[in-house]
């Protein structure tokens, strides 16, 4: 049986998975849409008509939750950050499972009441990162987790993007609805790429953050160190040249490491030999893993845990910016049941 969706949220990003997953051998089955814009509708609708859908159109969240709870097996959420976590919650009290975009809540507190919420829906919440969705990144996850490479000594990462001029008419330039600038939205994915290449939960961190006169910021690093000592060294800047291009490299005892963190590439050393890999960024990926965890095939690669340790990491990282630099502990961890 193909995957029922109900989508809530049909902006870009949404679009782009629509039309990888219209050919997705799953073959899944659009049934309700809804968004605040009626061209993104439109553009959403349009895409998934041409591949033989009909999705019913609904005014907002609360109704197509009302009306689809029990004709769809799981719901897309691509919305402002603001309101992932009130959408979430409702869309789990409906008993649906949930794929839901990065970063998957503003702070620590609004993650730990989705984590509720999906305790007692006994649901899964996949958060749509894609390096934690990557096939290309969990066969070096797994390699290097088996010990090939050696002991894990240093990790070094860096993202930049035009993030200042390419949203400058965004809702993610307004705080109220995006809940922090560049860092918070595309720096999130360094961040969760350093989880899920390690296997290893942040420990301890501090930060300097730089909103270069805007109301977000933009510009930062951050010094942490995982669990077993392991530094890690991340630089951020979103108000520079057009791109975006991001690279997490992984010093080992016997081999580097780099990767993009949204899983389009990977190059590794091991003494003289150099292998490089591409594999562009794999949208159906993404459903397809979703879809297996959702079955049971497999487990959870993007977990709800997983992110509530996001979360407090930046409640931690603007904590440490503001007392300039302040060396602080995180408490919860991404690998136990919350």
């Amino acid at each position: 049986m193909s995957l029922r969706i109900g989508v809530i949220g049909c902006g870009l990003k949404a679009a782009s998975y629509a039309r990888a997953w219209v050919n997705s051998p799953l073959q899944p089955r659009f049934i309700a849409l809804t968004d605040t814009n009626p061209g993104s509708i439109e553009r959403y609708a349009d895409i998934v008509r041409k591949a033989g859908n009909n999705p019913r159109i609904y005014a907002d969240a609360e109704a197509l939750l009302a009306a689809e709870a029990e004709n769809v097996d799981a719901i897309y959420i691509s919305t402002p950050h603001a309101y992932h976590a009130g959408y979430a919650k409702a869309a789990l009290e409906k008993g649906i499972h949930l794929l839901l975009e990065k970063p998957m809540a503003l702070d620590a507190s609004e993650a730990r009441d989705i984590l509720l919420a999906r305790n007692k829906a006994d649901r899964q919440v996949v958060i749509a990162y894609q390096a934690s969705l990557s096939p290309l990144l969990e066969r070096l996850r797994q390699r290097a987790l088996a010990g090939e490479f050696g002991a894990l000594l240093n990790v070094h990462g860096e993202v930049w993007e035009d993030w200042q001029d390419r949203y400058g008419s965004s809702w993610k330039q307004i705080p109220a609805l995006s809940g922090g600038g560049f860092i918070f939205d595309t720096g999130s994915h360094l961040f969760n790429a350093v989880l899920q290449m390690t296997g290893r939960r942040f420990q301890k961190v501090c930060a300097m953050l730089d909103n270069r006169g805007r109301a977000y910021e933009l510009v930062g690093g951050v010094f942490a160190s995982l669990d077993g000592g392991v530094p890690v060294n991340l630089s951020f800047c979103g108000d520079t040249i057009p791109g975006c291009e991001s690279s997490l490299t992984l010093f080992y005892e016997n081999a580097i490491l780099r990767v993009d963190i949204w899983g389009k590439w990977i190059e590794l050393r091991q003494g003289a030999v150099l292998t490089r890999e591409t594999a562009g960024e794999d949208l159906n990926a993404v459903l397809s893993v979703f879809a297996d965890t959702c079955t049971g095939h497999i487990a959870n690669p993007s977990t709800a845990e997983r992110s509530l340790h996001l979360a407090e990491l930046w409640d931690l990282i603007k904590q440490s910016s503001e007392e300039q630099g302040t060396n602080l502990l995180l408490q919860t961890n991404p690998w136990e049941p919350a």
